[in-house]
C-alpha cells in the first residue's frame, strides 16, 4: 500500500513539475538560447525506491549533494537493475580527499560544483586514472558565489573567465558544461530579476566572448524548488528540483562519511 501511495505522489508531482517547467520555458523571450531546460530531480536523504518511482515515470537526471550518499544510491541494486539509463549529477562541495570516491560512481554524468582550478586539476587526473585514458570526457560545471555570502561555496565570479580557459586547455579528460550557483535563499522577486542569476548570465557572455565559444554550448545551472521558473524564464538550461517532487527532507540530516556535520535545516532544492 505504501509503494502504491508512493509511486502516486512521485508521479503526480513530478508530473507537475515537468509541466510548470514547460511553461516557464515557453515565456522566456526569444532572443535567449532555444535550449530546452533540463529537470535535476535532486533526491538526497530518499530511499532508491523514490528513485526508481521518478525513474519509471520518465526522469532521468537525478541530483545528490553528498559523495557517500551518492555511492551508496547509485550502487544499490534496485537503482542498477531498474534504471540503466539513470544520469547522476553532483551538486555538493567536493573535498579533494573525495574525488576518487566520486569518480567511481556509475552513470555519474555530471559534476556540477567545480569551483577553483586546483580542484579541476584533480578532478581530470583522477578521471583519466579512474576510468582510462580512453574514456569519454566527463561533463563538469564551474560553480560560482554570486551572492558573496560566506556561507556559500564557489568560485569569486571575477575568476570565472581564468578558471574556465584553465580547465578548456588544461584538463583535457573534462569538458566544460557550463556555469552553476546557488544564490541568496529567499531573494524576492517582487523586487526585480534574482540578480544571482543575472550575475550568472553576464558570466557566461564574458566566458563566450573571451573563449570564443557559443552561448547556447554553456550551459547554467541555476534554480531550485521555490525559484525554478523564474530561473527558466530568465535562461536556466539546468534547474535542481528535489522537495516539491519528493517532499520535505529531514532538515536533522548528518553526513557523518562526507564530513558535514550540520543540526540546522539544509538548503531546499
Amino acid at each position: 500500500m505504501w509503494k502504491v501511495a508512493m509511486s502516486e505522489e512521485v508521479g503526480k508531482a513530478l508530473q507537475a513539475v515537468v509541466e510548470r517547467l514547460n511553461q516557464a520555458a515557453a515565456r522566456r523571450p526569444k532572443t535567449l538560447p532555444a535550449v530546452p531546460p533540463r529537470l535535476v530531480a535532486v533526491s538526497k536523504t530518499k530511499p532508491p525506491e523514490m528513485v526508481v518511482e521518478a525513474y519509471r515515470q520518465g526522469q532521468r537526471n537525478f541530483g545528490e549533494n553528498y559523495v557517500n550518499e551518492l555511492v551508496d544510491k547509485a550502487s544499490d541494486p534496485l537503482i542498477l537493475d531498474l534504471c540503466p539509463d539513470i544520469k547522476w549529477h553532483f551538486i555538493g562541495h567536493l573535498q579533494k580527499n573525495n574525488v576518487n570516491k566520486l569518480l567511481g560512481v556509475p552513470n555519474l554524468f555530471l559534476v556540477e560544483t567545480v569551483d577553483s582550478a586546483k580542484l579541476a586539476d584533480k578532478v581530470n587526473s583522477s578521471w583519466q586514472r579512474v576510468r582510462g585514458a580512453g574514456a569519454q570526457r566527463l561533463k563538469v560545471m564551474v560553480q560560482l558565489n554570486t551572492s558573496g555570502e560566506q556561507s556559500k561555496r564557489g568560485l569569486p565570479p571575477e575568476e570565472t573567465v581564468k578558471t574556465v580557459k584553465h580547465i578548456v586547455s588544461q584538463c583535457a579528460a573534462l569538458h566544460f558544461s557550463g556555469l552553476m550557483t546557488i544564490g541568496r535563499y529567499g531573494y524576492d522577486l517582487s523586487l526585480g530579476p534574482n540578480p544571482d542569476f543575472q550575475m550568472l548570465l553576464s558570466r557566461r557572455q564574458e566566458v563566450c566572448d573571451g573563449l570564443e565559444l557559443p552561448l547556447e554550448e554553456v550551459e547554467l545551472s541555476m534554480g531550485m524548488s521555490t525559484d525554478f521558473e523564474h530561473a527558466i524564464e530568465v535562461g536556466a538550461t539546468n534547474v535542481r528540483v528535489g522537495s516539491v517532487i519528493f517532499g520535505n527532507r529531514d532538515s536533522r540530516y548528518i553526513c557523518c562519511a562526507d564530513v558535514t556535520f550540520s543540526t540546522f535545516p539544509t538548503p531546499t532544492c
